[in-house]
């Protein structure tokens, strides 16, 4: 009889380790599932992390490209700068000359309203984006595809409020 009990002692000790064997067996089969998802999840991270960063690196490339290609334009654009700024354009990019507070000074009474270079009437009151050239009248902004200057596609423009340059010590005043 006590052999029978000892039988049955050692079945029921060896049923228990073999649940705790099926038990640890199944957490680890658990865990590596898990763990493939997480590395599965962090490979197509990294994957759309490596498009994202070639897109910019081909978007960074193309403005490059631009930038060198309007730079090179640039050399054949000087003479165009002074009927630019004689008629009081500026552009917000490559303006020469307007290195210090003295030449940057505009005399009043030597400073004429821009025209409209769309209809060369009215008065040019229309900022156009990207270039940022002051060039059109609201009318000819309603049509205009590019910018009249510099013949830049617009993406979009804003109506400017021209203001009266008042005397040095005193704030600007916009007629409205």
């Amino acid at each position: 009889m006590l052999f029978v009990w000892a039988e049955t002692v050692i079945i029921r000790e060896k049923e228990e380790e073999k649940r705790s064997n099926i038990n640890e067996l199944e957490r680890a089969i658990r865990l590596h599932n898990q763990l493939e998802a997480r590395d599965a999840q962090l490979r197509a991270e990294a994957q759309a992390c490596q498009a994202r960063a070639s897109a910019q690196e081909a978007a960074a490339t193309s403005l490059q490209a631009q930038l060198q290609q309007a730079v090179g334009m640039r050399g054949g654009v000087w003479a165009q700068d002074s009927i630019v700024e004689e008629e009081g354009l500026l552009c917000a990019v490559g303006n020469r000359g307007l290195e210090d507070a003295e030449s940057a000074y505009v005399d009043p009474e030597r400073m004429r309203q821009p025209r409209c270079k769309g209809c060369r009437t009215r008065e040019a009151t229309v900022v156009m984006l990207p270039c940022r050239h002051l060039s059109i009248c609201p009318e000819c902004d309603r049509t205009a595809l590019a910018c009249p200057l510099c013949l830049t596609l617009r993406n979009s423009s804003v109506e400017a409020i021209l203001c009266q340059m008042g005397p040095i010590k005193s704030p600007l005043v916009c007629q409205f």
